[in-house]
C-alpha cells in the first residue's frame, strides 16, 4: 500500500463513511485497491471504489486472484468479516509493515468489525474515538457530535438482534444469526476459512 494524502484529509473520511453526500470522484479508486500485505502469503484488498458507495474487500493468496470476504453499501451489505481481536492484530501488521500511521488502516476497515453485544459496541466505539483523536483531523465538538450519533438505540435494542460469534469446526470462528449480515458464516463454502485461520495465527491471534 502507498500511502496517499487523500487520507491526510478530513473530507475524504466523512464521504468515507456516508456522513458528506456531494459530487466527487477519487479516479485513483478506479480498479486500483489498496493491497495490504499481512504475511509473506496473505494480503488484503480493500477496494472503495471511485465513488465510495460499494467497498469490498478482499483475501488474496499469494499471486491468486482475490476473493471478496466482505462489502459495504448502503442496500444489501454484508461487512461484518473481523472479531475485534482480530481487527487489532491486522490494524497492528498493517501499519508495522507499510510504515504508515494505525489511526488510518483502522478507519479504513473499522466497518468490517462483527459486533455482537451492547458492551463491545461501547468497547469498539471508545476505541475507535481515541483513534480519530489521533488522526488529528477533528476539532472537538467534531468528536463529541460523532460520539453522540454513534451510540446505539439502548441496550434492549441490542438484545433484539440475533448475531454472534460462534467457534465451529472446521470453521473456525464464523458470525451468524439471521442479523449477522457477514460472508464469514459456515453455509458459505466459498470462505477461505482454513487459508483465513492460518493468517489469523501467524498474527498471533488465538483460536479461543
Amino acid at each position: 500500500m502507498r500511502m496517499n494524502n487523500v487520507f491526510l484529509t478530513k473530507t475524504f473520511w466523512e464521504r468515507y463513511f456516508w456522513k458528506l453526500q456531494d459530487d466527487f470522484s477519487y479516479e485513483f479508486f478506479e480498479d486500483n485497491p489498496l493491497r495490504f500485505q499481512l504475511t509473506a502469503r496473505d494480503a488484503l484488498l480493500l477496494d472503495p471504489g471511485e465513488d465510495l458507495v460499494y467497498i469490498s474487500l478482499g483475501y488474496q493468496y499469494k499471486d491468486e486472484e482475490g476473493i471478496e470476504i466482505a462489502w459495504d453499501d448502503e442496500a444489501y451489505f454484508h461487512p461484518f468479516v473481523m472479531r475485534f481481536n482480530e481487527f487489532l492484530a491486522i490494524v497492528d501488521q498493517i501499519a508495522a509493515v507499510h510504515h504508515i500511521e494505525a489511526w488510518i488502516p483502522a478507519l479504513l476497515l473499522r466497518r468490517f468489525i462483527g459486533i455482537e453485544s451492547f458492551a463491545e459496541y461501547h468497547k469498539v466505539s471508545a476505541w475507535e474515538l481515541d483513534m480519530r483523536k489521533t488522526s488529528g483531523l477533528f476539532t472537538e465538538d467534531e468528536l463529541d457530535e460523532w460520539l453522540e450519533e454513534s451510540k446505539p438505540l439502548d441496550e434492549a435494542y441490542w438484545h433484539e438482534l440475533n448475531k454472534e460469534w460462534k467457534f465451529k469446526e472446521p470453521y473456525g470462528w464464523v458470525f451468524e444469526g439471521e442479523d449477522a449480515n457477514s460472508l464469514r458464516n459456515s453455509a458459505n463454502s466459498s470462505f477461505p476459512f482454513q487459508k483465513w485461520n492460518r493468517m489469523l495465527a501467524e498474527l498471533g491471534c488465538a483460536s479461543f
